[in-house]
């Protein structure tokens, strides 16, 4: 699994049910084992406005196999620090 296949794998998860004139930006953190990719969404005009949803997530998509799985959304960092890699689950 490379970087453009990881993204196209990433705008067709988070944009594959929207409608085309509204898609999301997917962002992409690049580690040793896979790819964490999550879902941009625009600032609010008022900054104290509460968010749509609560909570939210990403993918990690493994480099070698090209397994999905679905993380809690935290820091890409501490996303990928997380992933087992190839160890068992």
């Amino acid at each position: 699994m490379n970087l453009d296949q990881a993204r196209a794998v990433a705008e067709e998860y988070f944009n594959g049910v929207r409608p085309p004139h509204d898609p999301l930006e997917v962002s992409i953190y690049n580690f040793r084992e896979g790819y964490v990719v999550w879902a941009r969404t625009s600032e609010p005009e008022e900054p104290a406005a509460l968010p749509d949803t609560a909570g939210g997530g990403c993918l990690v998509i493994d480099k070698a196999t090209g397994e999905i799985a679905i993380r809690p959304l935290l820091d890409p960092v501490v996303v990928a620090e997380q992933w087992p890699g190839r160890h068992p689950r």
